[in-house]
C-alpha cells in the first residue's frame, strides 16, 4: 500500500494503480490536498487508493506553502479542508483562482450548512464532500474534473467566438 511520506511541509502519495474509468488522464491525477489533520489526510489516502485512483497526493498545511507549490506544479485538483490554522478554505481559493488554468477546487468540510455550501458555488468550487461522507469522494473527485473540463472548454469556445467576431468585424470594415 502507498502511504504518505513523512516529508514537511508537504507529503505526497503516488498510486501506482489504474485510473477511474471516466477521468482519463495520460499521467497520474496530481492532486494537492490542504489539509491540517494527519489522519483525516490518511484518511483521504485511503479513499483514493481503494478507488484504484492513479495519482499523486500533495499535502500541505499552509497557505504560504500551498500558493508555492501552485506555482510550481500543475495540479488538477485540490482538495481543501475548510478551516485550518491562521486561514480558510476561502483564503486558498482567492489564492488558486489566480492561476491563468486554476485546478478543479473541492471542499471537504466537517461540517457546512446550506448556506455556505451554496455561497462556495457561487463562488466557482467544483463541489464540496462532508468529510464523514468520504466514501463518495471518487464520484465527487470524478465529477469535478468533469465540471472544469466543461468550464476550460466553455472558456476557449467563448474564447474563440469573440475571436472570430473581431475578424469578421475587421473584414466588414474594410
Amino acid at each position: 500500500p502507498c502511504l504518505p511520506t513523512a516529508t514537511t511541509p508537504k507529503r505526497h502519495t503516488p498510486y501506482d494503480s489504474a485510473p477511474m474509468d471516466s477521468v482519463s488522464t495520460d499521467h497520474p491525477l496530481r492532486i494537492l490536498h490542504l489539509e491540517d489533520s494527519d489522519a483525516d489526510h490518511q484518511l483521504v489516502a485511503l479513499m483514493l487508493q481503494r478507488a484504484e485512483l492513479n495519482c499523486t497526493l500533495t499535502q500541505t498545511d499552509s497557505l504560504t506553502t500551498f500558493g508555492s507549490l501552485l506555482e510550481q506544479e500543475a495540479f488538477d485538483l485540490i482538495l481543501a479542508d475548510y478551516r485550518l490554522p491562521g486561514f480558510t478554505a476561502l483564503d486558498a481559493w482567492d489564492v488558486a483562482s489566480r492561476a491563468a488554468q486554476p485546478p478543479a477546487f473541492v471542499l471537504l468540510s466537517g461540517a457546512i450548512g446550506e448556506k455556505a455550501a451554496v455561497d462556495i458555488m457561487r463562488l466557482g468550487f467544483a463541489d464540496y464532500l462532508l468529510k464523514d461522507d468520504l466514501t463518495r469522494l471518487p464520484h465527487v473527485i470524478q465529477r469535478a474534473l468533469e465540471v472544469q473540463e466543461a468550464k476550460r472548454t466553455r472558456e476557449k469556445a467563448v474564447a474563440e467566438l469573440a475571436r472570430s467576431e473581431q475578424r469578421l468585424a475587421d473584414l466588414t470594415e474594410h
